[in-house]
């Protein structure tokens, strides 16, 4: 009983050690913004724009200041951001306030599913969805890229 118990609970940690890939399936991930606010990524959202670094946080905010405020809302988009690797007391005292004064949310990933998103170094993960699941997957490097690709 305990054996499959275990297996039951390896098994499903495992579906979320493998980065995403076009064919498969994203799971439902609910996620807390920078106002820790809970947002689920589900069958509703179409795209996942995805950052690991501050310089794609910056491309990505960049695009998104020139749009309206509920851009992402009102195009099914979520952008997802990593700041796993950043110090906890840096994130906590100056990024995260920093980023309150957005006028969009950044769902902010943990430990637990970063690794769901597949990156390429430098560069800004677009992620297309159709009922969760993958049917593209891109990356791209400017605003101007993420212009294009969002059209």
């Amino acid at each position: 009983m305990i054996k499959k118990f275990l297996f039951t609970i390896f098994l499903g940690l495992s579906a979320f050690a493998n980065s995403l890939t076009v064919g498969s399936d994203l799971p439902v991930l609910t996620v807390k913004d920078q106002f820790e606010k809970e947002s689920t990524i589900d069958s509703k959202i179409k795209t996942v724009i995805f950052s690991a670094t501050k310089e794609e946080s910056n491309t990505i905010k960049e695009f998104l200041a020139a749009k309206e405020k509920d851009y992402l809302i009102n195009n099914n988009i979520a952008y997802v951001a990593d700041i796993t690797g950043m110090p906890s007391l840096i994130s906590k005292f100056f990024a995260i306030p920093k980023m309150k004064d957005y006028n969009f949310s950044i769902l902010l990933i943990d430990e637990d599913n970063k690794a769901l998103f597949p990156v390429e170094q430098d560069k800004i993960t677009i992620i297309t969805l159709d009922n969760s699941k993958v049917t593209s997957i891109k990356f791209i490097k400017t605003a101007e890229d993420l212009a294009t690709t969002l059209k």
